[in-house]
């Protein structure tokens, strides 16, 4: 651990394990957090996955995203510009952007372990 306070500009940003349709970019990861940036391309939808013991957290800076999850994908919370989002450690979902421009969003995750789990989909509904 450092006592130093660090900085990091959006150049500096590295590529991070993503799903098809999201780019994931890493800030900082390290003693149970990653902390990044996320941008999803208009009119998409990543694949089904999960992020293991990690809770997420995010803030859509630009546009619009959907998160699937739930029975068979039956549930789905749309977040907005401007909106906070949570999705709980395990939980099976998809997410994307249903709008016709790209969306942008900060995203921080607290848990141990590797961050993303492709899944073949939730239980069926």
């Amino acid at each position: 651990m450092t006592d130093e306070v660090q900085r990091k500009s959006a150049d500096e940003l590295v590529d991070a394990e993503g799903t098809p349709g999201l780019v994931r970019r890493t800030a900082f990861d390290g003693d149970g957090h990653w902390f990044g940036h996320v941008e999803a391309e208009a009119n998409t939808m990543s694949g089904w996955h999960h992020h293991g013991k990690h809770t997420t957290v995010g803030y859509a800076l630009k546009g619009s995203f959907r998160v699937e999850y739930g029975p068979g994908g039956s549930l789905s919370a749309d977040v907005g510009e401007g909106d906070y989002f949570s999705i709980p450690a395990g939980a099976i979902h998809r997410e994307g952007n249903p709008a016709d421009v790209p969306g942008e969003a900060i995203i921080v995750r607290f848990g141990e372990g590797p961050p993303v789990f492709p899944a073949d989909g939730p239980e069926p509904g």
